[in-house]
């Protein structure tokens, strides 16, 4: 798998490869191309980086071994690089190449830029660790539902979906998804059953094959692991748990598992003073995400028609996204709750206690968004495309005071509390008062104190 082939490594220190730099091949597709440096290597294979008619790509060499043991592994990749990548996101197979007289045969698919992390340096001990704001973890889990509503809405479904098939860009929450070899058509007979802590309960039972079904468990798993750095069913049980062998983990995932937050089964809950920081998290996310977690490994894990989809887990993401505020003290993030009825919000900090502050929230349509110093809002609040649309700005001899700072390239109407009517044009400021009501031009905007909805 690609897992086991990150990082570029230098020839010195590349083991033998049946590819060599400077080799030529052509493609299935009669495009040439030539090896040009080795990547890394893997239980499936090497991967190398290679030149096809200019263009820097990827490709897969598999070990002869791997290709007498996945005996349908070819026509999964011939019905993938017919049907192409349900979108970008998708490092997906483009075309086979073969070199005459070789007993294995590999892929192309495009190179995964330099500034995609893997998954896992999210839970990695530091120096190595992602560290993430709790918006950018909840984007990084709306961008994988999209690809993986794509991936099922075309009749596909994954297999192995776990940390290492997963890639992210720290700045902006975007996603990769490699290792799409995997792939298959839903419903038929599985090539792999997948990575032990993301199957699916009926999988480690050997119960039932990889499907779009066993797709949604394994991604709330590693939905759990993004944005709370643990695993969902690592309670009390796994704690004491002496020695995590292959018995151990078919009884913790798949014959006797326990999500660690269950609200009617304690018996695997968290242990104070190991899971602290789990509980900390957990109390921060607000309702609408407790419940499609709890769902998730409640019901859901028995239950496959149970699990939530991946247009629940978006609707729900994007507004943790868009509502958090932040501790004070300590910086600690907690997700905000707001409808224009009501507002809610853990009344202090889950971490240090201290009072959580009540931020203004401007409210678009169904969405809403909490303003703070320094948050950036992007076009698309107010109408446009992508790209920055405004910025929340502290005044500088009143930092009590708070501006939003136009740079929509349009001219926006807003009407102050006290009924005074004021042109906001591109580049100029507004001061932000609850009961201030906004025309963007292709949306209008309602500014609200979280104490007005309470």
């Amino acid at each position: 798998m690609l897992a086991g082939m990150r990082g570029a490594a230098s020839r010195a220190n590349a083991p033998a490869c049946a590819l060599q730099p400077g080799q030529h091949f052509v493609t299935a597709g009669d495009r040439r191309g030539i090896v040009a440096e080795f990547i890394g290597a893997g239980g499936q294979g090497e991967v190398h980086k290679v030149v096809i008619d200019g263009v820097p790509l990827a490709l897969k060499w598999y070990h002869p071994a791997c290709i007498k043991a996945d005996i349908t592994l070819r026509q999964r990749l011939t019905r993938a690089i017919a049907r192409g990548a349900p979108t970008q996101a998708f490092l997906w197979p483009l075309d086979f190449v073969e070199v005459p007289g070789s007993a294995s045969f590999g892929y192309v698919m495009p190179l995964r830029p330099a500034r995609y992390a893997g998954s896992r340096a999210l839970i990695s001990a530091p120096p190595r660790r992602v560290e993430l704001p709790l918006a950018q973890r909840a984007a990084v889990c709306l961008n994988i539902a999209t690809c993986f509503h794509e991936l099922h809405a075309n009749g596909f479904c994954y297999q192995d979906v776990n940390f290492g098939n997963v890639f992210l860009d720290p700045a902006t929450g975007e996603v990769l998804i490699c290792d799409n070899d995997n792939v298959d058509v839903d419903g038929a007979e599985a090539s792999i059953y997948g990575t032990r802590k993301f199957m699916a309960p009926e999988v480690v039972r050997r119960e039932a094959l990889p499907s779009s079904r066993t797709d949604l468990f394994s991604m709330a798993v590693l939905f759990f692991y993004v944005i709370t750095g643990w695993h969902p069913l690592d309670g009390r049980r796994e704690a004491e748990t002496r020695v995590l062998d292959a018995e151990a983990e078919k009884r913790l995932y798949g014959t006797d598992p326990l999500f660690i937050f269950d609200p009617a089964n304690g018996a695997n809950g968290p242990v104070p003073g190991l899971h602290d920081a789990i509980v900390a998290r957990w109390r921060s996310l607000g309702e609408p995400l407790r419940r499609l977690f709890t769902r998730s490994f409640t019901t859901g894990m028995a239950d496959p028609r149970a699990r939530v989809l991946e247009t629940e887990w978006r609707s729900v993401l994007r507004a943790a996204m868009d509502a958090h505020v932040a501790c004070t003290a300590c910086g600690f993030e907690h997700v905000v709750e707001a409808r224009r009825e009501r507002v809610t919000f853990e009344p202090a900090c889950t971490v240090c206690a201290a009072a959580l502050p009540q931020p203004p929230i401007l409210f678009v349509g169904r969405r809403a968004w909490t303003l703070s110093p320094g948050r950036a809002l992007d076009q698309s609040v107010f109408g446009g495309g992508p790209g920055e649309g405004a910025v929340l700005e502290q005044h500088p001899d009143r930092p009590e005071l708070l501006g939003i700072r136009n740079f929509s390239g349009r001219t926006w109407s807003a009407r102050l509390p006290d009924g005074s009517a004021h042109k906001v044009e591109p580049g100029r400021a507004v001061r932000v008062l609850a009961g201030t009501r906004f025309d963007f031009g292709e949306v209008s905007g309602l500014v609200m104190g979280a104490e007005q909805s309470r």
